[in-house]
């Protein structure tokens, strides 16, 4: 099953032999060039995927780096709660990225059936481009306005002769949104299970280097359990669980500056009317 990194790294190594002329070509038509010079018909994606992979090596250049994100950190983004879009892109986010399993042949994935997933920026758009365990590739444009509002912003697709199913096309755009997203945001914030390490130089894929991505904690964060409050009034304490989730928060003189933390799972307490 050959992954995103694997296919970036050809496109890079053949720009690596490409004649200079090619960078005063305009980069949509240098993407369908570079797509051109370094897979036959023969590929095993059809011609829009690999016109986007070659424009992820195009945008992300020698300074893409692939992570390579393990079961548990990718099931802990899955499980983390985020209602909303950022007022501003995340760092992550601000520059060629890319994710993917590592063995996505023993049934690894980062979201649903999905095991690979990039990103770039043109023109105002990102290109979201996603590999599918069923051989499939997925190509979608996102352009989300940061305004802090919902989070699928930005993810509604155009019907297209190219796509079989809109529908089903705008829901995967929504989860890659989303996927990115949460876990560009656990990437920076305080108090996150994840980590981030470099790889070794021999791990590097082609020419692409990797970054190995863990879950330190339990799935979720954990979840502590706080002591039910005595009974009051003709009202009874109820438990409810309050997953992790990322909150934004105030901080510094006058509370100018802001921060992301990620909050763990935990139990609250509400005052409910008992039920008859």
């Amino acid at each position: 099953m050959i992954g995103l990194a694997e296919l970036v790294a050809e496109a890079l190594a053949s720009l690596r032999s490409a004649p200079a002329e090619l960078g005063l070509v305009p980069f949509r038509q240098r993407a369908v060039l570079t797509a051109q010079a370094t897979w036959d018909e023969g590929a095993p994606l059809r011609a829009p995927p690999l016109v986007n992979v070659a424009g992820l090596a195009l945008a992300g250049g020698m300074g893409l780096v692939a992570h390579q994100v393990r079961p548990a950190a990718s099931a802990h983004v899955a499980a983390t709660d985020l209602h909303s879009l950022p007022d501003s892109p995340p760092e992550f986010l601000r520059r060629p990225w890319l994710l993917e399993v590592r063995r996505p042949s023993a049934g690894e994935r980062l979201f649903g059936s999905t095991f690979a997933l990039g990103g770039y920026q043109l023109e105002g758009t990102t290109y979201l481009i996603g590999l599918t365990a069923a051989g499939a590739a997925s190509v979608a444009p996102w352009r989300p306005q940061w305004t802090g509002e919902d989070l699928t912003e930005g993810t509604r697709q155009e019907r297209s002769p190219l796509i079989d199913d809109v529908g089903e096309h705008q829901q995967w755009a929504r989860d890659a949104a989303r996927f990115a997203v949460v876990y560009a945001l656990l990437c920076e914030a305080e108090g996150s299970p994840l980590r981030v390490d470099e790889a070794r130089k021999r791990d590097a894929v082609g020419l692409l280097p990797v970054r190995n991505v863990y879950l330190d904690g339990a799935l979720g964060g954990g979840t502590t359990t706080l002591p039910a409050p005595a009974p009051t009034g003709s009202r009874v304490a109820e438990e409810r669980q309050v997953r992790g989730h990322l909150k934004r928060q105030r901080h510094g003189p006058g509370l100018a500056l802001s921060k992301w933390i990620y909050v763990s799972g935990y139990s609250a307490w509400r005052w409910v009317a008992p039920t008859q």
